[in-house]
């Protein structure tokens, strides 16, 4: 049984993890600044990404079923406060190693709010309207995340490091006693009691998984190493770079919420299979140019590609959430991502040692071109598995 819809929630978890998010993406373009610092090789670039990652994948499965259990509520608030916390200790970090567990552990907050309140919002969204509302919740999760990196670019080159992190402190506070104080807590027993591994044996989610998975190479490319082609290519200062970030995430952020209800009425297949293709391209197009509007011109085309196929992938994850559970479905979701962050990013850094920081975004573009056929393949055959999901087109 479907919970009703509640816009009180809503809006209070729009604001709450545009907040939270905003305090996330500001650390972005500042983690090569750190591994030089320490004198550290430019395999820890990879390797900071991918701390924040193990934590993802080790929770994540965990919390997105106790929240089917137990509400979300408190989750996302318990989350947004570690947010706070970690953000006081990227201050003070003594080694390169003491970094990687603040990433770690910066991981576990990530995996408290971003999965539960996706889960949050498809409690509380009416039947055949999925696509839109998750569309709204991505746009201000992307905003947030897009925004974040030209303020922390901005607030570095002004104000050093120390201003950066607390400001990032003060974003994830603020929307942590938003949701103590206004946010109601979904009804549990209204849901089954479900595990995240449910998803990975479902015909339709395993497509979708893989997708997921698929999308992460280019996605890990551009967000991981953007800022070193950036510094070391094309000479950017951190607020460049943070531009450049901003406005891949933030175009993504915007198209979201349109492609959003462009899910619910087309096939989403179809929608994945397009976007796919734009970013894929959009990234292998990326080693090749130096001027400022075409790369700009670059990075929003990877964003609104990525608009257009997450926004559908994540339609059909909502609808399969009524049956299989809201919190396992996006656990298994955003678990999938965690491990493109642990894995991507470290063979990555592997070819940015061995062959430069180029060949990172060439092979990521052809990966991500070559993965439509197995895509398309599970697609197929859970066609012949099962009807689309909820009478509508897939």
């Amino acid at each position: 049984m479907d919970e009703p819809f509640s816009p009180g929630a809503f809006y209070i978890l729009l604001v709450a993890v545009f907040l939270g998010v905003l305090g996330l993406g500001i650390i972005i373009p500042l983690l090569p600044l750190f591994v030089n610092e320490y004198e550290a090789s430019a395999f820890w670039v990879g390797a900071l990404f991918a701390g924040y990652g193990l934590s993802r994948i080790l929770f994540t499965p965990s919390i997105g079923a106790w929240s089917d259990r137990y509400g979300r509520k408190w989750f996302i608030t318990g989350g947004l406060a570690l947010y706070a916390v970690v953000s006081l200790l990227y201050i003070v970090p003594t080694s390169i190693f003491a970094l990687f567990v603040i990433r770690f552990v910066h991981g576990i907050a990530s995996a408290l709010i971003g999965p539960v309140a996706m889960a949050y919002v498809a409690d509380i969204t009416p039947r055949g309207l999925e696509g839109a509302y998750q569309g709204r919740l991505s746009t201000v999760m992307y905003l947030g995340l897009g925004a974040g990196p030209l303020i922390g670019g901005v607030l570095y080159s002004a104000s050093g490091m120390t201003a950066v992190f607390l400001v990032m402190a003060v974003m994830s506070l603020i929307p942590c006693l938003l949701c103590i104080k206004y946010l109601p807590e979904s009804k549990p027993e209204s849901r089954p009691a479900t595990s995240v591994w449910n998803a990975f044996f479902h015909p339709r989610m395993q497509a979708i998984l893989f997708f997921r998975f698929a999308n992460g190479i280019p996605y890990a490319a551009f967000m991981v190493f953007l800022p070193v082609i950036a510094a070391v290519q094309f000479r950017y200062s951190t607020t460049l770079i943070g531009l450049i970030i901003a406005i891949e995430v933030i175009s993504m952020g915007v198209a979201l919420g349109w492609f959003g209800r462009a899910a619910d009425r087309y096939r989403k297949t179809h929608l994945i299979v397009a976007g796919t293709l734009l970013v894929s391209f959009a990234t292998l197009a990326l080693p090749f140019v130096n001027n400022l509007a075409v790369i700009s011109f670059i990075a929003l085309a990877i964003g609104i590609g990525n608009a257009i196929a997450i926004s559908a992938a994540t339609t059909v994850v909502a609808i399969d959430g009524r049956e299989l559970g809201q919190g396992a479905v996006m656990g298994a979701f955003n678990m999938i991502m965690s491990i493109v962050i642990v894995i991507i990013p470290l063979i990555f850094g592997v070819v940015l040692v061995v062959y430069g920081v180029a060949a990172i975004f060439i092979i990521a573009g052809i990966l991500s071109l070559l993965t439509l056929a197995p895509f398309w393949y599970l697609v197929l055959r859970s066609r012949k598995l099962m009807p689309p999901p909820d009478r509508s087109p897939a």
